[in-house]
């Protein structure tokens, strides 16, 4: 046994020398040793030492799958030592030998720290822009971040404005831009990018801060609109009139808060993403918009929460109501019209018995309804009614069916063309009463044409190009010396939005809770588009303007 036991010992001492003689395995012989001396070397600061491995790797391992991992090691103990043209060929080798995307990334990162080094700051830019960020791990996604907004900070504003950044860079572009126009004291367009900010990216304010943005006396009126994709004409014509009633207002007053527009096309997030931002933001005074009923129930309750007024132009539904303040609708009044014309034709005008002759359509034949119950409820009584077919221009046997009752007043719910026809053949058959009307008379045709026989006549004005509703003239006018096209409904609903919000804003400095304040006030408002309230207003039928016709010209009845 002992014998057994020497001879192993013996075996053991021999192998031990045998292996002693070959010497020892160095780590500078392998790959992966190198890259662990050259690593500590770079982890305890010392460039040179690091440099010397990375090299040595380099040279002995020409055809290694770590020769991009080296080169970049290389390029940063270049750096390092400040040998930074050496340091940029070597960040330029591994990104051109970069097996991964994280290879890439880090080159491109190391790249753009070389620039940074050497003052070429829009190369170090343009190196971060074209990296993935998301390749890095989280420390040099960090140092990612700090270089980028280092490099940015140097940059002109030129270059920032010039186009528009994307991917992981835009954020850092945007906060960028925030913060120059904040210092320039340009709040608005600083309160901009940041609503752009905030839409974009929820989360970036919190984590990377916020310039302070002092309110000034002029504050801003967001114009929210569906400027691209459905909806987009329509939209563009009520954009077209409320700019316009801002232009107006700015010829004439010495203080007018901007309109700034914001395209809320898109899904409902984003609605409520701007409302939000708006909501949040001191300088927005109030908001005309947005297009639809859907949109302004979005909206609403944002507005109501921050205490926004908001007035859409064009919404309809009565839903909108119920939110109260805050939340208003304009309302273009016009269904009442004929009843207007009756109380005024009984009351005012001494008419006991009248006569309608109106068109076979069914707004004709809903007004010609409306008039003679109003007529009936106010003790007056209908002699005769009688209808035409469209395109009709002999109403002889409708004139004959009436003239024998001996009307006070003729009603004629018809347009202006059918009017001026009409009259005349009263005059020629001999019937002798007064003529009233609704809003179709109300066109330039109507003076034109219908010359003394509609002298005298009464009837509602209303929106239309040839209108001669003394608002509507004027903003006609207006739009089509800008514009070079006649103006729609749309146009003259933004218009007339636009001027209630501008007419709370006249007096003291203005704030939401001024505009509330006016908006909450408003009974009947007479624009562009005629009579219009706020909501569910119930108007007195004495309301509605009347004009008339007096020496060939059109007068108000008052």
């Amino acid at each position: 046994m002992n014998g057994r036991r020497l001879s192993i010992l013996t075996a053991s001492s021999i192998l031990l020398l045998l292996v002693a003689g070959c010497g020892p395995v160095k780590d500078e012989d392998t790959p992966e040793g190198l890259t662990a001396l050259a690593g500590h070397a770079e982890e305890s600061g010392n460039a040179a030492e690091a440099l010397r491995y990375y090299t040595m790797a380099l040279d002995k391992f020409p055809d290694n799958p770590l020769q991009a991992s080296w080169d970049l090691g290389r390029g940063r103990a270049l750096m390092s030592l400040g040998r930074l043209d050496e340091a940029s060929q070597a960040a330029a080798g591994a990104l051109l030998g970069a097996p991964d995307s994280h290879t890439k990334a880090a080159a491109r990162l190391l790249s753009a720290e070389i620039a940074y080094r050497r003052g070429e700051f829009r190369n170090g830019v343009e190196n971060l822009v074209m990296m993935e960020q998301e390749s890095l791990d989280s420390d040099e996604a960090q140092r990612a971040v700090e270089l980028l907004r280092e490099l940015l900070a140097r940059m002109e504003m030129d270059y920032l404005t010039a186009e528009p950044a994307s991917g992981w860079s835009q954020v850092f572009f945007l906060l960028e831009l925030e913060q120059r126009y904040a210092d320039q004291g340009e709040m608005q367009k600083a309160v901009m990018v940041g609503m752009e900010i905030d839409r974009l990216f929820p989360e970036a304010h919190e984590r990377y801060g916020r310039p302070e943005i002092i309110p000034d006396e002029g504050g801003f009126v967001a114009l929210l609109l569906p400027l691209s994709g459905d909806g987009s004409a329509y939209a563009e014509r009520v954009r077209t009139g409320a700019e316009l009633a801002f232009d107006r207002h700015a010829d004439l007053h010495m203080r007018t808060p901007d309109l700034i527009t914001f395209d809320c096309s898109g899904d409902s997030a984003g609605i409520e993403e701007i409302m939000r931002s708006l909501g949040a933001n001191p300088l927005c005074i109030g908001v005309i918009g947005p297009l639809t009923s859907s949109e302004a129930l979005l909206a609403a309750p944002l507005a109501q929460e921050r205490e926004l007024p908001m007035l859409t132009p064009t919404a309809t539904s009565v839903d909108l109501d119920g939110y109260g303040s805050y939340v208003h609708r304009l309302v273009v009044s016009g269904g009442d019209e004929a009843a207007a014309v009756a109380e005024y034709a009984v009351r005012r005008a001494g008419c006991h018995s009248l006569a309608i002759i109106h068109e076979f359509t069914s707004e004709s034949v809903s007004a010609a309804d409306q008039f003679s119950t109003v007529v009936r409820e106010l003790g007056g009584e209908i002699v005769g009614m009688e209808g035409y077919e469209t395109g009709s221009t002999d109403y002889r046997d409708q004139i004959n069916a009436i003239k024998y009752s001996h009307p006070d007043g003729i009603f004629l719910p018809v347009t202006a063309w059918d009017a001026i026809q009409l009259a005349p053949q009263l005059r020629f058959y001999r019937v002798d009463a007064r003529l009233f009307g609704t809003s179709g008379w109300d066109d330039e045709i109507l003076l034109e044409q219908g010359r003394e026989y509609v002298e005298g006549a009464v009837f509602p004005v209303s929106f239309g190009s040839g209108s001669m509703n003394p608002a509507t003239a004027r903003f006609s006018y207006f739009y089509q010396r800008k514009h070079g096209e006649h103006p729609n409904i749309l146009a003259a609903q933004g218009f007339d939005a636009a001027e209630m919000v501008l007419e709370a804003l006249g007096g003291a400095a203005p704030s939401r809770a001024s505009l509330e304040e006016h908006l909450q006030g408003i009974q009947v408002y007479f624009g562009a588009t005629g009579m219009c309230t706020l909501g569910n207003v119930s108007i007195p039928r004495s309301s509605y303007p009347l004009v008339t016709v007096t020496d060939g010209e059109i007068v108000s009845i008052e």
